[in-house]
């Protein structure tokens, strides 16, 4: 029953964000509030779980894609860059501000993880830089830059209510990040 709750709930959060209540819940899941609350004695348990779901299936995403044979070192580097956060079923970059507001102990288990889960991407910049395939460069004010602007984007987000999706905002920032502005025959002739 608790996979059942843990799925509707992920699904009313990609359909409403994280305001939905424990009683619209109820509703979708055909059972009654005091039925939820057996399971889930409060919203913030039940957003706590669904928080650590998503983060254990980007982990072990992201393991699926180091160990991948079929992808190149950019392209795994790439995948795993767009990973984070970006496999959040929480479709829309405007629900992440809503948990942040909303929910902050539960943020701050997202924020903990944004800021943390770096090592193997680290390792794959290090691995490029060693093959020279990335020009070396401060991995640290990378990173800044791209936790930063996650969160810039998801103020943007909140403050227009666009309702662009999460996958899409974190392509085109990594995109960025890696290609750069410049064509490329651009770069090569300064």
């Amino acid at each position: 029953m608790k996979d059942r709750i843990l799925k509707v709930s992920i699904s009313e959060a990609e359909r409403k964000g994280f305001r939905f209540t424990m009683g619209e819940l109820a509703k979708q899941l055909g059972m009654s509030t005091k039925t939820l609350y057996g399971y889930y004695p409060s919203k913030e348990e039940l957003l706590n779980e669904m928080i650590n779901l998503a983060i254990d299936e980007l982990k072990k995403k992201e393991e699926e894609i180091l160990h991948d044979s079929a992808l190149n070192l950019l392209e795994k580097l790439q995948k795993c860059l767009v990973l984070v956060p970006a496999d959040f079923k929480f479709a829309q970059l405007q629900y992440l501000d809503e948990l942040q507001r909303y929910y902050p102990k539960q943020w701050e288990t997202l924020d903990q993880f944004i800021h943390e889960q770096w090592s193997g991407i680290v390792s794959l910049i290090d691995e490029g830089i060693a093959a020279n395939q990335i020009r070396p460069f401060n991995k640290e004010i990378f990173i800044e830059v791209y936790v930063g602007g996650l969160y810039r984007l998801m103020e943007h987000a909140s403050k227009n209510r666009n309702m662009i999706s999460l996958q899409d905002t974190m392509q085109e920032m990594v995109d960025i990040l890696m290609l750069g502005i410049l064509k490329e025959n651009v770069h090569k002739e300064n």
